[in-house]
């Protein structure tokens, strides 16, 4: 065994030493004295020629102890409403329990998170976010704006919306949104939510969506216009409901026309407005962009509105406002090389007839090779019947 030295060789005096072993090497020989075990705290004296050397014993090892081998008890996982979730699928645990709640109006005690759950109810009841807990039982009843705040619920209420069996099931969830429409609407989960319920409910069980955003005062429509989530909203509603139905919404949109279509959010809204509004609406708008059309040409914005009009309206209002264009010198020679106004120039000259059709393809062949050295000028050039091969230079004559 390696044991430690513990004394010294300097006095030929005995030495005392405290150590439970020890064994004496003698200086003048080989071999080492024989070994003495020394009890713990008892005097040991050596002879005057020796050195004592005292050592101390290695611990025995101990054997190692086997792991007792506990069973995994499985933790049951609570989902916290209050806080967002990090995970955009849901966990084994997650469709396991289910919790009833009346949603955001709750009564709770002195400790409360923002839905009206208290942290008792937070901490100890679990909640399941499965889709559907059974036939015509669905666990997101009760709790869907609740759930339409968060990443992952939102797409939990928009699978149970799917999975309905009947439009009266799709209304009773949508109904649970009732009050909460202006903030769903501009919520960056709960959008999804409202559009998703726009897109699969019948037009007249939309009627509250539209009613609670005009609730909001007349110019709440152009705000949700102008807002990055709440013009998706506006889309929808215009898609699938009836005209008559958006009637004072559209009505309201059309006031601030002008400067929605030059918005980066608004103009997508008055795009629909031209394409699923009623001719009386196309009208009044194709009225308000007309007077400005070379400036609205150039907008990156308002560029896309314009091309809109030209391609839905009435044939009429159309040729109207393509004559407009067509005034402007150079403007659709300049247009048909950006970016924004290329797409204007096209649908302008297919809205064209006659002798203005004729002008405008003149006008263009004189300008081929200006329109050939610019990506977009020749995707108008390539894009217009009229022009036909004529236009374009040959193959061979573009190599030499």
């Amino acid at each position: 065994m390696a044991m430690p030295v513990v004394g010294t060789v300097c006095g030929p005096m005995p030495m005392v030493c405290q150590a439970p072993v020890a064994f004496v090497v003698n200086m003048q020989g080989a071999l080492p004295g024989s070994v003495v075990n020394v009890p713990g705290g008892h005097p040991m004296a050596f002879a005057p020629n020796a050195v004592p050397v005292m050592v101390q014993p290695v611990q025995p090892v101990q054997p190692v102890q086997p792991v007792q081998q506990t069973p995994q008890v499985q933790r049951l996982q609570f989902q916290d409403v209050h806080s967002e979730p990090s995970s955009l699928s849901p966990t084994p645990s997650e469709k396991s329990f289910r919790r009833e709640t009346t949603g955001s109006t709750i009564a709770s005690g002195p400790s409360t998170s923002s839905f009206g759950l208290s942290e008792s109810d937070r901490s100890m009841s679990p909640i399941d976010l499965s889709p559907l807990e059974g036939p015509g039982g669905f666990s997101v009843q009760g709790r869907v704006w609740q759930l339409c705040q968060q990443q992952t619920g939102c797409r939990r209420v928009q699978a149970a919306l799917d999975e309905c069996g009947s439009d009266q099931e799709r209304k009773a969830l949508a109904e649970e949104l009732l009050g909460h429409v202006w903030e769903a609407a501009r919520c960056p989960f709960g959008n999804y939510v409202l559009q998703r319920f726009i897109t699969l409910l019948r037009p007249s069980d939309c009627q509250f969506i539209i009613k609670e955003i005009s609730s909001h005062g007349g110019r709440a429509p152009t705000q949700l216009a102008r807002h990055r989530y709440g013009c998706r909203i506006l889309q929808r509603l215009l898609e699938q409901c009836r005209p008559e139905q958006m009637e004072p919404v559209t009505n309201s949109l059309l006031k601030e026309a002008l400067q929605l279509v030059r918005h980066q959010y608004g103009n997508f809204v008055m795009q629909r407005i031209i394409s699923h509004g009623t001719p009386a609406q196309q009208h009044l708008l194709c009225q308000v962009l007309e007077p400005h059309a070379r400036d609205l040409t150039t907008d990156q914005n308002a560029s896309a509105v314009l091309a809109k009009a030209l391609v839905h309206c009435r044939s009429e209002d159309k040729a109207s406002l393509a004559r407009r264009l067509l005034s402007q010198p150079g403007l659709l020679l300049a247009a048909s090389k950006t970016r924004h106004g290329h797409q204007t120039a096209l649908a302008l000259m297919r809205a064209l007839e006659g002798d203005e059709l004729l002008e405008a393809v003149n006008m263009m062949k004189c300008n081929v090779a200006s329109l050939m050295q610019c990506r977009y000028g020749r995707v108008v050039l390539r894009g217009i019947p009229a022009l036909g091969e004529c236009a374009l230079p040959r193959e061979e004559d573009t190599d030499s």
